[in-house]
């Protein structure tokens, strides 16, 4: 007995069929594409189909399908670099340098205007994380709309190149901008305004699993906070100083670690904790500012992974001034809550 394939079906398999297993990641299945469930109830979308490399939405066609999301990454697929890197405070990243920041974009309800004003770290495929006064309401004239990944220089946008997705290819793709369909906010958290700030942490669920390349990576989660680096990196697009504007390129700085002590003297209305919470900075005219808020706070180990230290909470009224450390959620004290919040 013979089955009989429309001739039109088989053309536009043929013809919208152009990812092959070769291109798909270490993390990716290469299956059809009702076959990965996360992605094809994303819903068809101009930005999914240019990420997945489809010219038509077919539930026959084979795609590059990725994790759903739903647990943290192996150390594998984390960032490592040379421990010979060094950073001069204050001066412009370079492209790709960080590949886990995320831009997240607002609503100014008074101007009517998309804005960035916070950043948050990609810890995986389908989740940012955020400090949580961020997205629950404290920066009242402001509504978070969508998240940017791979971004650099906001004056700028590369066009969009198939063959950049090699990472072998040095070139780059445009920065991708999708929605969010999620927030989930620590339940300890009481706002910034309060004397309890030690649950400043949040979760931004994404439209759709994002696929990695050069410029979008995640960054790995400390299992515990015990680091023998006494530095940090800190990078970010907020205001180079509390007078100007947020920075048109990816700013970083190296800023020491202090004791919890430093900050509670400075900071003598807040309760601080030291399990929760880490003190750095201070020592230098390097600092995070206004619109670095969920930023994050790394450290480089002795193997080359760049590890998610803590999340930027809050600081003083001056950035950069001399003795006047900020306050970082510590992201190893949330470990558990957080894989949590990845199966909700």
């Amino acid at each position: 007995m013979f089955t009989c394939i429309p001739f039109a079906l088989v053309v536009l398999f043929i013809q919208f069929s152009y990812s092959t297993k070769f291109d798909c990641y270490p993390d990716e299945k290469y299956v059809y594409l009702f076959e990965c469930p996360h992605v094809y109830n994303s819903g068809m979308s101009r930005t999914l189909m240019r990420e997945y490399d489809m010219d038509t939405w077919l539930p026959f066609q084979r795609i590059c399908c990725p994790p759903p999301g739903n647990r943290l990454p192996s150390p594998e697929i984390c960032v490592r670099r040379s421990r010979t890197y060094r950073i001069v405070g204050g001066l412009d990243a370079k492209p790709n340098e960080y590949p886990w920041l995320a831009m997240l974009l607002y609503l100014n309800k008074l101007t009517l205007e998309i804005t960035p004003s916070c950043t948050g770290s990609l810890i995986n495929n389908r989740y940012v994380l955020t400090s949580a006064h961020c997205v629950d309401g404290f920066l009242s004239h402001l509504s978070l709309k969508r998240v940017r990944l791979g971004e650099h220089n906001i004056t700028s946008d590369p066009g969009y190149n198939r063959v950049c997705r090699d990472q072998n290819n040095h070139c780059a793709l445009p920065n991708l901008e999708i929605g969010f369909e999620r927030i989930i906010v620590h339940g300890e958290y009481k706002g910034i305004s309060e004397w309890k700030t030690e649950y400043d942490i949040a979760l931004v669920r994404l439209k759709m699993p994002v696929r990695y390349r050069t410029g979008i990576l995640p960054i790995c989660i400390p299992k515990h906070g015990l680091f023998a680096e006494s530095q940090f990196e800190i990078a970010g697009w907020g205001k180079t100083n509390e007078f100007s504007q947020f920075s048109k390129v990816l700013k970083h700085g190296l800023i020491r670690k202090r004791k919890i002590g430093r900050c509670a003297s400075r900071f003598p209305h807040l309760r601080l904790s030291n399990s929760l919470q880490i003190c750095a900075g201070g020592d230098s005219a390097v600092d995070t500012c206004d619109g670095d808020s969920g930023s994050p706070l790394m450290v480089t180990m002795p193997n080359g992974s760049v590890y998610l230290a803590g999340i930027t909470s809050f600081g003083g009224e001056n950035c950069g001034q001399i003795g006047s450390p900020a306050v970082y959620t510590r992201t190893s004290a949330f470990l558990p809550w957080i894989n949590e919040a990845l199966n909700i």
